[in-house]
C-alpha cells in the first residue's frame, strides 16, 4: 500500500460540546516522558482546538490490503496470473466485520467479498450455485458467526453458516430486503416493498411479525433502508424518503426520532445506512453530505466526519457503515501513538478508489497536548453538507448540482 496521507475534518462549535458524551478525553496537561517521533500527516475529527475523536487509518480496496505479500511466480504458472477484476472491490454497499473478517456486499461483481486480516486472504461467497447474489445490499454477521445477506434482486435473505457455508433463504411474496440486523434468535428486516420492518425466527425463517406501516406519522415509514440494534434491543431504522431515522424497543414501540430533510447539522438529504456501538452511540451515513453524523441513544447531535474531497479519508457516495470493538488491533500500525483508539468504524464508498475506508473512533491520551497530537495533522476544510465550510452557525447554501447520482431499487442498482 502506498504511504497513505490523512486528513482532519472540521466540527461545528456547537457540536463539540456534545462530544464530551463519548469519551472522557484528558485535560491536556503536558507530558513527562519521551514521545515517539511522529512522521507524515494524520486524519483527525473534529479539527482543534476540540479533542479528536476519530482517525482515518487506511482505505481497503483489494486482496493487497489484506496480503500485501505478492504470489510467487510458481503460484501464477499453476494457478494464473490474477486480474484486477477479481482482487478488487468494485461497488461496495452494505459491510460489516468481526474479529478480523470483513464482509462487503459488491453490487457491481453481485457477490459477498469476504477479506480476512487473520488468514491474510480474500475470498466470495454466494458467487456460484443455488446461492448465487445478484444484488447483494447489506450484510449481517450474528454473535454466533451466521451471515445474512439482504439481496433486493432476489427478493430474500439468504443466510450462510459461520464457514461461509450456504444454508437457507429467508423470504416471501412482497418482499425486497434492503436492510438486516439480528438480536438473539430475531431477525429484522427492512422490506421496502411493503414500507416495513418484519420480523423472523433467524434460525427457522418463520415470520412471526411487523414493525410499522406506510404513512407519514411516528412509527410509519416512506422507503425504510437502515437498520441497527443496541445492546439492549432497540432497534434504530433510517426512512431515506423522509429523511430521519426512528428508535424502537424491543416489543416495536416507537420511542423516538430525529432529523428532517435539510442540510443543517441533524438533519438528512440523503441517509441511508446506520450502525449502533456498544456504547449506544448511533452513526448515520448521508450520501448527499457525504459524510457520517454522530448521536447519542437519545438522538443528540455529537460530531460528524468526513466529506467530499481528493484528501485521503474523504468519502465518495458513502452508502453503509459498521462499527466493531473486535477487529482495531489489525490496524494499530496506522494509529497515532498520541490516540487511544476503542473501536473500528467502516464506510464504504461506491466511487473513487477508496471503496472502504477505516477509522478509528477513540479520544487523546491524556498525555499529549492536542498541540502535540495534531500538529501531524493535515488541514483539510470539510462541514455538514457539500460545503466544507457549513455548520450550524452559517447559512446552510444549496447543495451543489453536481452530486453524484445515487442508484435506488427501481433502478437495480442499490438501495
Amino acid at each position: 500500500m502506498p504511504p497513505r496521507v490523512r486528513s482532519i475534518a472540521r466540527l461545528a462549535a456547537p457540536l463539540a460540546v456534545g462530544m464530551i458524551l463519548l469519551a472522557g478525553c484528558g485535560g491536556g496537561a503536558p507530558a513527562t516522558s519521551r514521545k515517539p517521533s511522529v512522521s507524515g500527516l494524520y486524519a483527525f475529527w473534529p479539527r482543534p482546538p476540540a479533542d479528536p475523536h476519530m482517525q482515518f487509518l487506511q482505505p481497503i480496496a483489494s486482496r493487497e490490503d489484506v496480503s500485501p505479500e505478492k504470489r510467487s511466480a510458481l503460484s501464477n504458472l499453476v494457478f494464473g496470473e490474477d486480474q484486477e477484476l477479481q482482487s478488487a472491490i468494485e461497488k461496495p454497499y452494505g459491510v460489516d466485520i468481526r474479529d478480523g473478517c470483513m464482509y462487503v456486499c459488491d453490487i457491481r461483481k453481485n457477490t459477498l467479498v469476504v477479506l480476512d486480516f487473520a488468514k491474510q486472504q480474500m475470498r466470495l461467497v454466494g458467487a456460484t450455485g443455488f446461492n448465487t447474489l445478484v444484488n447483494p445490499v447489506d450484510v449481517h454477521v450474528a454473535d454466533d458467526g451466521m451471515i445474512y445477506v439482504a439481496d433486493n434482486e432476489r427478493l430474500a435473505v439468504f443466510v450462510f453458516g459461520a464457514d461461509e457455508r450456504f444454508q437457507r433463504v429467508i423470504g416471501h411474496d412482497e418482499f425486497r430486503p434492503v436492510g438486516v440486523v439480528t438480536v438473539g434468535d430475531r431477525l429484522y428486516v427492512c422490506n421496502i416493498e411493503q414500507q416495513v420492518v418484519e420480523i423472523f425466527n433467524r434460525f427457522t425463517g418463520e415470520q412471526i411479525g411487523s414493525i410499522g406501516s406506510v404513512g407519514d406519522q411516528d412509527g410509519q415509514f416512506r422507503l425504510p433502508i437502515g437498520i441497527d440494534a443496541d445492546g439492549e434491543g432497540n432497534l434504530y431504522v433510517v426512512d431515506m424518503m423522509r429523511c430521519r431515522v426512528q428508535k424502537f424497543g424491543p416489543d416495536g414501540a416507537f420511542l423516538a426520532s430525529v432529523g428532517d430533510v435539510s442540510d443543517n447539522a441533524g438533519s438528512f438529504v440523503r441517509p441511508k445506512q446506520i450502525a449502533v456501538d456498544s456504547d449506544g452511540v448511533v452513526y448515520v451515513v448521508d450520501a448527499a453530505f457525504q459524510n457520517v453524523q454522530m448521536f447519542d441513544s437519545e438522538f443528540r447531535l455529537l460530531m460528524h466526519f468526513g466529506a467530499a474531497g481528493d484528501f485521503a479519508g474523504a468519502m465518495n457516495l458513502p452508502a453503509g457503515i459498521c462499527v466493531d470493538d473486535t477487529s482495531l488491533r489489525y490496524f494499530t500500525d496506522e494509529l497515532h501513538p498520541g490516540f487511544r483508539a476503542k473501536r473500528l468504524v467502516l464506510v464504504t464508498n461506491q466511487f473513487g478508489l477508496a471503496k472502504v475506508n477505516a477509522y478509528a473512533m477513540g479520544d487523546r491520551d491524556e498525555g499529549w497536548t492536542i498541540s502535540e497530537l495534531t500538529i501531524n495533522a493535515a488541514d483539510v476544510g470539510a462541514g455538514v453538507g457539500q460545503n466544507p465550510e457549513m455548520t450550524r452557525l452559517q447559512d446552510p447554501g444549496e447543495l451543489p448540482d453536481d452530486e453524484p447520482p445515487v442508484e435506488t431499487p427501481s433502478q437495480g442498482g442499490g438501495n
